[in-house]
C-alpha cells in the first residue's frame, strides 16, 4: 500500500518540507510578482513535484514564520527572509525542478492575466447560439470573434475552451492573417 504522504510525488520530486519551502521561496523570488495562494499547490503538487498536503503545510509554515507574505486578496510574495532562503539554498534543488516550476508558474500567471482581460458571451438567436469571444487591452477590444453554434451545449463548450486560454485564439488568428501558416494535405499548421 502506498504511503499517503508520498502519493502523487514523481521520481525526483521533493519529500521534505524544507525542500518544498525552498522551492516556494525560489518560485516567488524568480517570478517577481504576486502569485495567487491556490496556484502554488496546483503547480507543485499538480505536476508531481511534491505531495499536496506537504505543499500546504510548507506554505502555512512559511507564512507563520514571516518568510512569505499574503495580501488580503490571497496573493503571495516572498518576504526578506524568504528571499534570503532562495538566494542561499536554491542550488540544493534539482535544476530541472526549479526551471519547470518557474516556467509553469509564469504560464499560469500569463493565462490568468489573459483570462482577466477576456470575455465570452452567449446570445440566443433564431439561427442558434452566437458566442462572442473578446480579448481586451486596457478595456478596449483587441480581437473580437463571433461564432454561431447549433445548441446551448456547443456554445458553452466554445466559451469554456476560449476562456481556458484566450491567447491561443489571438496567436492563431494573427498567424493566419500574417500568412504564418502551412496548408499541407488539407491540414492547417500554425507556424508559431
Amino acid at each position: 500500500m502506498s504511503n499517503v504522504f508520498t502519493a502523487g510525488v514523481a521520481p525526483g520530486g521533493l519529500r521534505s518540507l524544507e525542500e518544498i519551502q525552498i522551492l516556494i521561496c525560489y518560485m516567488l523570488c524568480s517570478i517577481k510578482e504576486p502569485v495567487p495562494r491556490e496556484m502554488l499547490p496546483e503547480i507543485i503538487a499538480g505536476n508531481g513535484m511534491a505531495n499536496f498536503f506537504d505543499v500546504g503545510a510548507a506554505m502555512d509554515d512559511l507564512l507563520k514564520k514571516g518568510l512569505i507574505a499574503e495580501s488580503g486578496s490571497g496573493m503571495l510574495t516572498a518576504a526578506a527572509g524568504g528571499r534570503e532562503i532562495s538566494e542561499t539554498l536554491f542550488r540544493s534543488l534539482p535544476f530541472t525542478l526549479r526551471e519547470r516550476s518557474v516556467n509553469l508558474a509564469i504560464q499560469l500567471l500569463s493565462r490568468a492575466r489573459c483570462r482577466s482581460q477576456s470575455s465570452a458571451d452567449i446570445e440566443k438567436t433564431d439561427e442558434g447560439f452566437v458566442v462572442t469571444c473578446q480579448l481586451l487591452d486596457g478595456g478596449k477590444p483587441m480581437l473580437s470573434v463571433s461564432v454561431t453554434t447549433a445548441d446551448a451545449l456547443q456554445a458553452e463548450a466554445v466559451k469554456k475552451s476560449f476562456l481556458q486560454d484566450p491567447a491561443v485564439l489571438y496567436r492563431s488568428t494573427l498567424a493566419v492573417l500574417n500568412g504564418q501558416y502551412k496548408d499541407e494535405d488539407g491540414k492547417l499548421r500554425i507556424l508559431l
